[in-house]
């Protein structure tokens, strides 16, 4: 009887101790900060859930890291080009003076345009820093398309951090759910040297959760 039961102390000593030692919180916290992590913390040799999230965020990480650089690039070309084609200097400009440039032929055409408009905070200074002049409507025309390609480019960044923090948050969940699960539905087994009558008597029982 005494041999019976000692396998079933010490397998409830060691369910005691790996109940113990999981966090729902703590499997949680792991997948907001690397996303599947939570999931092995929890179980090392079955957690493909958290491969799946850990995955897409290096997906995510890559297309994030591969667009910013594709647009540095395209942004590199772009001020070449203009220096060529339009002998102006962009580097030193904003959005606003970029696009001024990919509307209008020159400095004279942008302003008389905001004149007439009455847009008079929209004037740019006449000064040889600000002055450009597309030779061609071709050059002005291609130029439109890169900084176009560049916007495009860029308005992908916001959506992929939007998809990375989501990735976490619902990989966070799911580890503190199954970490509570687990905790929660884990057996527990009792061993006493009193019977139920309270009499000497070695007596086991096995309780599980649901």
């Amino acid at each position: 009887m005494l041999l019976v039961l000692i396998p079933i102390f010490v397998s409830a000593q060691e369910t005691d101790f790996k109940r113990d030692s999981i966090s729902p919180k703590g499997a949680f916290l792991r997948s907001l900060v690397v996303p599947g992590w939570g999931h092995h913390y929890i179980d090392k040799t079955n957690w493909k859930r958290g491969q799946y999230h850990m995955a897409a965020d290096a997906i995510m990480i890559l297309s994030y890291a591969g667009i910013s650089v594709r647009s540095n690039t395209l942004e590199s070309d772009l001020e070449t080009y203009a220096r060529a084609n339009a002998g102006i200097d962009l580097s030193t400009k904003n959005r606003d003076f970029f696009l001024a440039v990919a509307n209008y032929d020159n400095l004279d055409e942008y302003n008389d345009y905001q004149l007439r408009s009455r847009n008079w905070d929209n004037l740019i200074s006449d000064n040889p820093e600000n002055r450009w002049n597309w030779t061609e409507d071709d050059n002005r025309f291609r130029y439109q398309d890169m900084r176009e390609r560049i916007d495009r480019n860029n308005n992908q960044l916001p959506a992929l951090l939007t998809l990375m923090a989501a990735n976490r948050v619902v990989s966070g969940i799911s580890a503190f759910v199954k970490a509570r699960n687990l905790v929660s539905n884990m057996p527990e087994a009792r061993f006493s040297y009193l019977n139920e009558f309270g009499e000497p008597g070695l007596t086991a029982s096995l309780r599980w959760g649901f």
